[in-house]
């Protein structure tokens, strides 16, 4: 069925939200709330970027004037992936059973990869506000007066905090970005510490329907950057296969080593302005695949540009949840 099914609910949302929600449905009828990512250029969020468009608006070299991210961290239903409020986010779910929820919606529907998650962590920092959200179990740490209603474990229904739980502090912004559970994302990896992100040509894209199978690199560019395992640096060979854990304004570019200005696009590499204390874990042991944002109980350490590289594909846990995303194509 049609994505963009114009109906009276549609309208209403639209119309509520100045243009920045709508509804949008999946091949089964079934709609999802999302929020609506114009496009805009790296220039426009930080100045270390580089110039163009973002590559969450590029999909296999074509420009794209809008994405669309879920509301709400993601539920299931009849195996497909939803955006709906007040919901128990669905966690206990490993990377590729949360893809294949996301892919079952229908073609341009995706599971939120690196590209769409950098754009809006650049995007937040660039307009001064960092949301909040479930980081001490149901409370915000650093305003324990926000809370949201609680669900399983320690988990918060979805977009059930405050505003300033949401990307825009607006009642039409993406919610629990930040804590709550972490999410999966697709987009980049790494094997061994290398990093694989989406991309052609060398530039990396939002090219979502690239295939991600376990130690697969097929569609998918070698940067030739590694994490290296020897202190939170970035170079050009893994030094040491362990795991290690700081501050992600911290990562820095080995000596006489240049990181791929699209890392930093991709929130995989810190810009010269960050100055949050979200935390970055890496395991330069094998397959490892993206989670974002942080959990419940991650106090400071949570956060948009929170990253953890720790986890293998099959890894499922009550604190780890994802989001869909689509774009028309």
């Amino acid at each position: 069925m049609e994505s963009f099914i114009i109906d009276k609910d549609r309208k209403a949302i639209e119309h509520a939200s100045g243009g920045k929600m709508t509804l949008l449905y999946d091949n089964a009828g079934n709609p999802s709330v999302m929020c609506v990512i114009p496009k805009f250029n790296l220039e426009d969020v930080d100045a270390d970027l580089g110039t163009g468009v973002h590559p969450a608006f590029i999909v296999h070299g074509r420009e794209v004037p809008e994405i669309f991210i879920s509301k709400y961290q993601n539920v299931i239903k009849a195996g497909k992936a939803y955006s709906i409020a007040h919901e128990d986010p669905k966690a206990y779910i490993d990377f590729d059973s949360a893809k294949v929820a996301c892919d079952a919606k229908g073609r341009g529907w995706h599971i939120m990869n690196r590209a769409e998650w950098g754009a809006i962590a650049l995007w937040c920092k660039a307009n001064g506000f960092m949301p909040r959200g479930n980081t001490n179990y149901g409370k915000a740490y650093d305003a324990t007066h926000e809370h949201g209603v609680m669900g399983g474990d320690s988990r918060t229904l979805t977009g059930s905090g405050p505003q300033s739980w949401n990307h825009d502090n607006t009642p039409y912004g993406i919610s629990d970005l930040c804590g709550n559970v972490w999410e999966w994302n697709d987009g980049l990896k790494i094997i061994d510490g290398r990093i694989y992100v989406h991309g052609e040509d060398g530039a990396a894209m939002n090219n979502f329907d690239t295939a991600n199978v376990e130690n697969g690199t097929t569609g998918w560019i070698n940067t030739g950057a590694f994490y290296m395992g020897d202190g939170m640096k970035v170079g050009a060979s893994r030094t040491n296969a362990k795991a290690y854990d700081g501050n992600f304004k911290d990562l820095a570019a080995n000596t006489g080593f240049t990181v791929p200005s699209y890392l930093k696009a991709l929130g995989a590499f810190p810009t010269s302005g960050n100055t949050t204390d979200d935390h970055l874990w890496c395991n330069t042991e094998g397959e490892r695949i993206p989670i974002s944002g942080g959990h419940w109980g991650d106090g400071s350490y949570a956060g948009l540009f929170a990253l953890r590289l720790s986890s293998v594909r099959s890894y499922s846990s009550g604190y780890i949840g994802f989001r869909s995303a689509y774009i028309a194509i």
